[in-house]
């Protein structure tokens, strides 16, 4: 390797790191201290002359209360959103030297609004208003793509600019309604690494609300400042009367209080989500852009429609039967079942093992590849549906799916990942991430039917081989991602009882756990806690929190099982679920939300504002299995 190649490959390990610590500096550098928050009162106090102006229940009046006579810097401004079916109909911004002063202004403006005028009592009642009070400036620096990309806090903070003496600005929400947080690429031969501020389509985005004759923007001086709101929201109009408005922090309000109950609900609720968006062909309506409303087509071609996750979303409707012994979801599921094995059949991938025994494997009709993962999850599916309801209609597709599987499995233990369907040969060199854990539960779960104990042995040897992988220096140090295998250990037991996995899954919940934020490491954003991520400056995904959640409940259970039961394990997973609880899509948090449908709906984060069904699926199995949990006497999940 030459030299100039080897300092290419050192920059690009390097930069992410270096950007990452040239953002920190920038951001301290400017460092922003949020002042205390309104009170209930104060909040009920701003709201109520917004609500007369929407309401034309009489001219708006000054609010008076004390925590209301603050000063805002710079006069503000208040931002006040009008929300009618989840759009933001009317936006108006309030300026003056106090809080009272600047609510006063923001709503004689509403009181003027045509907009409004035009909607029936009833609509203007169950809108919602939104104040985002501006209540804290620091500068942003611009200097370089670091400290722009990573220079405000994601979902929490919001541009503003000064020029030709305007004051111009992006509150948070809108920056996440603009999709303009977690899109910037600071490294501009590494496009796929995105962080932060998309700050020019920001600066376009202000150039536009300043409003100045043609090219004066761009020929002005501007001073670039972040913010930082007193955000709240009316409550939805049916519990309007008994509370004040909720406080919201990086857009939402708090979250219900975690407790079997709420799980139950919360799993209950994204069943009926994903049943409210299963079509009458058996297709997931696959993605939901929470922004929009727009949905994807289920009834468009197999491009884009993802038949692991189909498999996968079905598996834990298929669980929620098992607890609720609901029809309807059942038959839900079978619509499911019926439409995935419709595809499989479709695919045209079957054939005869040299013993004489039928086998199919999972392929979009076309495609000349199929891989392990999709067989994997389509049997689990199938399975937990079988375990659910003993019901033998499609043991024969079941089956035939695992001959291809153990087909597929190498002296080693692990499988083949990827297959070519003309020739019928495995790859047996391709590595892809998760597709031996899946197998693994796949097998578990069959055995628990049929009793052969080939997928029992085989369950052995996959978990043996992941195991074993770690036995070397290195590997105490890290994991990669093993959700799969545990889930998979603790699904084969009591048939498998060695201590070995148990051992290896919590070498693994204490690894997770140096990357789940815990309660006071984040100060001011106290909302991260539960959550996993690698810093704050990456906003988590709510998927990997419910997929490692599911991977720490098994590898709780299985502390229990053995006798040992680890109670920070069990901490570890509470926390991640009082997290998902408030990122769930409910009544009080769906104001800006014009999707159909859409509560029970997990988005893809907290700045990330769409819902796709394996969000769903893992955040709502975790909550689902992790009932049990509360009740620490009470049965083991599944079991």
């Amino acid at each position: 390797m030459t030299r100039a190649a080897r300092i290419l490959i050192g920059l690009a390990v390097a930069s992410p790191l270096v950007i990452l610590v040239a953002g920190f500096a920038a951001y301290q550098y400017v460092a922003l201290d949020p002042p205390a928050r309104l009170s209930d009162g104060a909040r009920a106090a701003v709201m109520r002359p917004l609500r007369a102006a929407v309401d034309a229940t009489g001219a708006p009046a000054r609010p008076t209360q004390p925590e209301l006579e603050r000063t805002l810097p710079g006069g503000g401004p208040a931002i006040v959103s009008f929300w009618s079916d989840g759009k933001r109909v009317v936006r108006v911004e309030g300026h003056g030297a106090r809080i009272a002063d600047a609510v006063l202004d923001a709503a004689t403006q509403l009181a003027g609004q045509e907009t409004i005028r035009r909607l029936d009592a009833s609509e203007r009642a169950q809108a919602r208003l939104q104040v985002d009070l501006v209540v804290a400036r620091a500068p942003m620096v611009t200097r370089f793509a670091a400290t722009r990309a990573l220079g405000l806090t994601a979902g929490v903070e919001g541009l503003g600019v000064t020029v030709e003496g305007r004051t111009v600005v992006l509150a948070a929400d809108e920056l996440v309604d603009k999709k303009l947080l977690g899109a910037a690429t600071p490294i501009p031969m590494v496009e796929d690494f995105k962080v932060g501020l998309e700050f020019d389509k920001a600066d376009g985005e202000l150039a536009v609300r300043a409003a100045l004759p043609a090219g004066h923007y761009g020929a002005s001086a501007r001073d670039y400042w972040r913010f930082r709101a007193d955000s709240f929201v009316e409550r939805p109009l049916e519990t309007r009367a008994t509370g004040a408005p909720l406080p919201l922090f990086r857009g939402l309000p708090p979250g219900p209080e975690l407790s079997p109950e709420r799980l139950h609900e919360a799993a209950l609720a994204g069943g009926k989500y994903l049943s409210e968006h299963l079509a009458v062909n058996g297709r997931y309506y696959y993605e939901v852009d929470l922004v929009t409303g727009k949905a994807s087509d289920p009834f468009g071609g197999a491009g884009g429609y993802s038949l692991p996750r189909h498999a996968g979303t079905t598996y834990f409707l298929a669980q929620l039967y098992a607890a609720t012994r609901d029809p309807a979801l059942r038959a839900t599921v079978e619509r499911a079942l019926d439409h995935m094995v419709k595809l499989i059949e479709a695919g045209g991938c079957s054939g005869t093992t040299p013993a004489g025994k039928p086998y199919q494997c999972v392929v979009d009709k076309g495609d000349k590849q199929a891989n392990l993962g999709s067989a994997a999850l389509a049997v689990v599916a199938i399975a937990e549906y079988r375990l659910a309801t003993s019901d033998p209609r499609y043991d024969q597709v079941q089956l035939a799916l695992v001959e291809w599987i153990l087909s597929l499995q190498k002296p080693d233990g692990r499988f083949a990942h990827l297959y070519d369907v003309a020739r019928r040969e495995p790859d047996w060199k391709q590595v892809l991430l998760y597709f031996d854990g899946e197998a693994a539960l796949a097998l578990a779960r069959s055995y628990k039917i049929f009793k052969d104990p080939r997928m029992l042995r085989a369950t052995e040897r996959v978990l043996d081989a992941l195991v074993a992988w770690y036995d070397f220096f290195a590997g105490q140090f890290f994991f990669g991602e093993e959700h799969w295998t545990c889930i998979a250990s603790e699904a084969v037991w009591p048939d498998l009882k060695h201590d070995r996995y148990r051992e290896f899954c919590s070498d693994y919940a204490a690894f997770l756990r140096t990357e789940q934020f815990q309660p006071g490491q984040t100060p001011g954003q106290e909302d991260l806690a539960g959550a996993y991520s690698v810093t704050p400056f990456f906003v988590p995904s709510n998927t990997p929190v419910g997929s490692r959640s599911e991977a720490m409940i098994s590898a709780y259970l299985l502390t229990k099982y053995h006798g040992r039961p680890d109670e920070r394990i069990r901490a570890q997973v509470l926390q991640s679920m009082t997290y998902l609880l408030r990122q769930q899509l409910r009544a009080d948090n769906d104001w800006a939300t014009p999707a159909r449908a859409p509560w029970g709906g997990m988005p893809s984060s907290a700045i990330l504002r769409s819902v796709r069904i394996d969000m769903v699926q893992h955040t709502c199995s975790a909550m689902l299995r992790a009932i049990p949990l509360l009740q620490p006497d009470g049965p083991g999940a599944g079991k």
